[in-house]
């Protein structure tokens, strides 16, 4: 269709009057630019989560135990070890009971090891750090990562588990190996336990939760999911830029077990954080 007395203008005019102008395109690259200043800032934050889990079997002698949890710390060149000593700074400011560590706390490169085993050695509590493994710490060298830790007096545990005693009463505390990069064992990280007791699983990959349900474990802690890492909230809640992951973060359930995810504290693939802050979880255990 045409139009009596239009005037045609050539499309490289066009471009040029658009790019001269306060136009959408102007508006949209100014927009990238502050996201991705935000996304940088944010992910060099920290946000703490305070989550109160209540437990059946848990021993009434334990009712408040309270538990630093971190994952994903992702020491690397997108994670520096400022933001790391940070974590560890205010996480010893909790005062927490224990300290539990579910996996990747490291990316890349070999060298970063030691570093962030250095500091993560100084997690200070009455009753110690566990650690089971993630799927970066194999990528990078799963055997130097568990003899480093170790050495820094953080228990390690792979597809094993123990009784755990403080305060005159126990409960099984186990721990599986990496889903992706390794072998799970579950059976193993149960084996010796109580029917009736009750037992805390580590597992850096939450993908375990069906399995551990069917095992009868009361808790579930695990990180790898970033909580998303970048999360896109538009206005209207029924369209989302990407579908919502069921178990991305936080504490769920399934058939009498619950699982704790949280967001962890580095990064991947970019070194950006977006509505998804890093996250030191403080978890109080209480007699449900």
């Amino acid at each position: 269709m045409r139009f009596v007395g239009a005037k045609r203008v050539k499309l490289s005019e066009r471009i040029g009057r658009a790019a001269a102008s306060e136009t959408p395109l102007r508006d949209l690259a100014g927009n990238v630019s502050k996201w991705a200043r935000y996304a940088l800032a944010e992910a060099n934050s920290l946000s703490l989560e305070r989550v109160e889990i209540s437990l059946k079997r848990l021993p009434k002698k334990l009712d408040g135990f309270r538990i630093v949890h971190l994952s994903d710390i992702h020491h690397s060149p997108f994670t520096s070890l400022e933001h790391i000593k940070r974590t560890v700074k205010i996480a010893n400011r909790l005062k927490p009971d224990a300290f539990i560590l579910t996996g990747d706390y490291v990316s890349h490169e070999t060298e970063y090891i030691a570093p962030v085993a250095e500091v993560l050695g100084n997690l200070k509590s009455e009753f110690g750090t566990y650690a089971c493994l993630g799927n970066h710490d194999h990528w990078t060298d799963g055997e130097l990562v568990t003899h480093l830790l170790r050495g820094e007096g953080i228990k390690v545990l792979i597809n094993e588990g123990f009784r755990f005693e403080a305060r005159g009463a126990a409960f099984w505390l186990g721990a599986v190996d990496d889903h992706m990069a390794a072998e799970v064992d579950l059976p193993a990280a149960l084996r010796g336990a109580f029917p009736d007791e009750m037992k805390l699983l580590l597992a850096h990959n939450p993908i375990i939760l069906r399995q551990a349900a069917r095992a009868e474990v009361d808790l579930v802690l695990s990180g790898h999911t970033h909580g998303g890492q970048v999360k896109m909230k538009p206005r209207e809640p029924e369209k989302r830029f990407l579908p919502r992951r069921k178990l991305s973060s936080g504490l769920h359930e399934r058939k009498g077990t619950q699982i704790y995810i949280t967001r962890g504290i580095g990064t991947v693939v970019l070194p950006v954080r977006y509505q998804c802050p890093p996250e030191i979880s403080l978890l109080e255990l209480r007699c449900g």
